[in-house]
């Protein structure tokens, strides 16, 4: 990148030996990416003046101690400001088309889940707690604290919210299958007997909102693979010769 031409061999070395060199390209990177993309006059002023109402900047003399405090310019300033809707702009336009794919990959993680859980080795005494619930003799939550032998016992059984993802295999095909305020009867997992019942469920949608986050998603996925290779790059290129290890 024509960019970083300008960095000395011991700019690079200090660079990478406080792993800044990195973040670095990915600055540059991104910069490059969006420097083509356009955005309109009437949308610059209006982003930079939601911006300046962010930090509290009302006049040109704020404007200035502003500049000054941060040690930047007035066109480095707009740049930040104008930054996130080119990164947006950019991504629309370059990875939209593969949107979809990348949202059921993610799925999983951006499922978000609340459920009840109680677990114990006794399948017997899962059993009679799993009857109690149901006969509505006990309430879950204190029949957890009573008598689980997890850490949810602390939280009256209940786990979340968390993405979906981030339970057991076994489980999660138990949490996905079952209906909300629905008691599941015990099945085991890894020494316990669990009984659970789903609170909650938010299946994520891919919504104006979520097409978004999953084109900058996909944006910042391929920037990071660009940044792997210019890296390494530089690196080799710098000190093919150097005794300094990479």
């Amino acid at each position: 990148m024509e960019s970083l031409t300008c960095l000395s061999k011991d700019c690079i070395e200090l660079l990478h030996r406080n792993n800044l060199m990195k973040p670095l390209i990915k600055s540059e990177l991104i910069k490059d990416k969006i420097s083509s993309i356009q955005v309109k006059k009437e949308e610059q002023d209006t982003i930079i003046k939601l911006v300046k109402e962010k930090f509290g900047i009302k006049d040109d003399n704020d404007m200035n101690l502003f500049l000054e405090s941060n040690s930047m310019t007035k066109s480095q300033f707009e740049y930040q400001a104008l930054s996130e809707k080119r990164i947006l702009e950019y991504s629309e336009k370059n990875f939209d088309h593969k949107v979809e794919s990348h949202f059921l990959n993610r799925k999983p993680a951006l499922d978000i889940v609340i459920y009840s859980l109680l677990r114990v080795k006794d399948e017997f005494k899962a059993r009679e707690l799993y009857l109690r619930i149901i006969e509505k003799e006990t309430d879950f939550g204190e029949l957890a604290k009573s008598y689980s032998e997890g850490i949810e016992k602390k939280t009256l059984g209940i786990v979340g919210p968390v993405p979906l993802n981030q339970a057991h295999p076994k489980l999660i095909n138990h949490l996905k299958n079952s209906k909300p305020g629905e008691v599941q009867p015990p099945f085991n997992l890894e020494n316990y007997s669990l009984i659970i019942r789903v609170e909650s469920f938010d299946s994520a949608k891919l919504d104006d909102y979520m097409r978004k986050k999953m084109q900058e998603e996909l944006f910042l996925k391929s920037i990071e693979s660009e940044i792997e290779s210019l890296n390494q790059k530089i690196l080799n290129k710098t000190f093919l010769h150097s005794e300094i290890k990479i």
